[in-house]
């Protein structure tokens, strides 16, 4: 295969995940989007919408690292074409939902069946094809399609969910999700078999309790599980706060919700050629100042008295807490390879789906409890700090790589 035919395939390769992943971004939002009107069919408290929110990543976690397991056995091609077909299946039940329960089960299944494997999968077919060097720009590229998601899943939803109903929502992900899987069982080339080759090393074993024993694998736990409870607390939130507490339609709310999501993939496009192209061993550095910087501007977005200035504010907030992001999740695609790769992958990337299942109950009770937002974008604020101070933690790895 020549150099040129290899470059395609490579772009051909991450346009299909791209397009996988935005589906899957569009998916994690969709509740946050259509929840407003969920609940004028089903009436729920502000802590029942937490709830339904955290069901979806508490599914998502319990499956992550099992699921890094099944993409050792059955390869990554597979686990994308189930992640993102079930999507579309629990899509499509979640509409016919008629109860809080229904709601609870169909999203903590989505979570677990649907979700959990495409991060790990996407991020081998990363490592397996891209070059060390190309691999923070490829990540940054994948979470990008959050920003994508985030533009065009308000818009694509929030007319539809107004006009039709957000039953009429759900059918219409469904079509789309079975789609993007029948892309990606043709975008994602089958994994070249090694020859076999006969020796009298055993063949590697892997033990998660080995792995576990690896501080940098718990410090990057933590430091995911606050950046994300960050993202994630902001963006199924963001549209419970305009519509109650600056009092625009939800239409309107999915236009801001829209815009910021434009500055989350100027982050995550931007901020990852940045970092790979002129500060390729500054990690640390650039996670820390962007989750300081990033936390801050969301609080101070909760004062601004005009809606411009609050999305000015949020979208910039947006943009550095996605560099964080993609930096700190490109961080294990430097340090780990092999069969270890997906279970340490899986671990790390755990505890932010901790962190945005626990955002959303905690958000929930403070804002029942306190019967306003500011405790919500107090605690958005301690989430950035902390963050900071965890990666500060970090330890050069013994594989020797600059982070």
């Amino acid at each position: 295969m020549n150099n040129e035919n290899k470059k395609t395939n490579l772009s051909l390769l991450l346009t299909t995940l791209f397009l996988g992943y935005t589906m899957v971004y569009i998916d994690k939002l969709s509740v946050g989007i259509s929840i407003v009107s969920i609940s004028k069919d089903i009436s729920m408290t502000e802590g029942q919408k937490g709830l339904i929110l955290s069901a979806f990543f508490i599914g998502y976690a319990v499956m992550q690292i099992p699921m890094s397991f099944a993409i050792n056995k059955f390869g990554a091609k597979k686990v994308l074409i189930w992640s993102v077909f079930m999507i579309g299946v629990f899509d499509f039940i979640f509409g016919l939902s008629t109860t809080i329960e229904m709601l609870l089960i169909i999203r903590l299944l989505t979570g677990m069946f649907a979700h959990s494997g495409y991060p790990s999968a996407s991020s081998k077919e990363i490592i397996d094809n891209f070059a060390l060097e190309k691999r923070t720009f490829a990540k940054g590229i994948l979470i990008s399609s959050s920003g994508i998601a985030g533009i065009v899943g308000p818009i694509l939803l929030s007319p539809v969910i107004d006009k039709y109903g957000w039953q009429t929502g759900y059918k219409m992900l469904t079509v789309i999700a079975i789609a993007g899987a029948i892309i990606l069982y043709f975008g994602v080339p089958k994994p070249v078999k090694a020859p076999q080759i006969v020796t009298d090393k055993p063949e590697e074993k892997v033990s998660l309790l080995e792995i576990w024993k690896n501080p940098n694998i718990w410090i990057l736990f933590f430091a995911a599980f606050f950046i994300n409870s960050l993202i994630y607390g902001i963006n199924n939130w963001l549209p419970s706060f305009l519509t109650s507490q600056r009092g625009i339609t939800l239409t309107q709310s999915g236009m801001v919700s829209s815009v910021v999501g434009l500055f989350a993939l100027v982050g995550a496009v931007g901020g990852s050629y940045v970092v790979s192209r002129y500060l390729p061993d500054k990690d640390r550095q650039v996670i820390i100042l962007n989750s300081i910087i990033g936390s801050a501007l969301v609080f101070l977005s909760y004062f601004s008295g005009s809606i411009w200035l609050f999305i000015v504010e949020l979208g910039l907030a947006t943009l550095c807490l996605t560099i964080s992001f993609v930096v700190l999740m490109t961080i294990p695609l430097k340090v780990f390879t092999g069969k270890h790769f997906a279970p340490s992958y899986s671990t790390i990337s755990t505890g932010g789906i901790l962190g945005g299942a626990t955002a959303q109950i905690i958000i929930g009770f403070l804002v029942e409890n306190s019967d306003t937002y500011l405790s919500a974008f107090v605690y958005f604020l301690a989430l950035g700090l902390l963050a900071a101070v965890f990666v500060i933690l970090l330890k050069k790895p013994k594989s020797g790589a600059q982070i």
